[in-house]
């Protein structure tokens, strides 16, 4: 086997033993971060850094507060229609994911709780959309990867993440690590900025207000499965 077959061979393997283990969802996370400091010493470190700058920049800060409305906007799904955000939010309680990108494992394990997590959610009238910065083949070759049973929705140039404040540039650093590991922004964005959304989470009632939120300038760290079900029951 090659180096580069060995190395995906290995993130493979962490993710699956992640994705397996029955324990909650920032357990499964922290599982696969040990693996990948162990994979990738270096790049786990940049990403230290880069938790670090964002929090000294304050990013992340326009995001509605619990309370507050969430701004509605026009995206097009992973089909290429164009939806309405508040469209699923007049349905019932809806759990909104913003997300990286397929190659992102801490994702990944995000994206296969979220399935996991959806006939829960879909029984008490709620639902789920993950919206990322993708153009729309990338999008759908997500959503079949992981099987994911609700909406993917493509933000093009992050222009509805940036008027939330959740936009990063990933840095050189980070940069040269990707392009060592094959990974081309321009083949999943569309463009060649390098600019990538604060993962985070919201759920928001049918008055379009915010009913919990989960913003984390480090994107290791995600919103538990089980304070979504308590929101999202809270919100029916």
């Amino acid at each position: 086997m090659s180096e580069v077959g060995s190395v995906e061979a290995s993130v493979a393997e962490a993710f699956h033993r992640a994705d397996t283990l029955k324990a909650p969802l920032d357990e499964r996370l922290d599982l696969y971060m040990e693996e990948s400091r162990k994979l990738f010493p270096a790049l786990e470190s940049a990403y230290d850094d880069l938790a670090a700058r964002l929090r000294e920049n304050g990013a992340g800060r326009l995001v509605p507060a619990v309370g507050e409305a969430l701004p509605d906007v026009h995206l097009t799904d992973s089909e290429g229609h164009l939806v309405r955000l508040g469209f699923f939010m007049e349905r019932g309680p809806l759990v909104i994911s913003f997300n990286r990108s397929p190659w992102c494992g801490y994702c990944g394990l995000e994206f296969q709780a979220l399935a996991r997590a959806y006939p829960f959610i879909a029984s008490v009238g709620g639902d789920v959309v993950s919206i990322v910065p993708k153009l729309r083949p990338q999008a759908q070759a997500l959503q079949q990867k992981y099987g994911l049973p609700f909406s993917v929705l493509t933000d093009l140039d992050l222009v509805y993440a940036s008027s939330l404040g959740l936009v990063f540039w990933a840095g050189d650093t980070i940069r040269q690590a990707y392009e060592t590991l094959g990974i081309d922004f321009s083949q999943f964005q569309g463009n060649d900025g390098w600019l990538l959304p604060i993962p985070a989470t919201l759920v928001v009632g049918r008055d379009g207000r915010v009913r919990a939120r989960f913003v984390d300038l480090d994107f290791r760290n995600r919103m538990n499965t089980e304070d979504i079900l308590t929101a999202v029951s809270e919100a029916r």
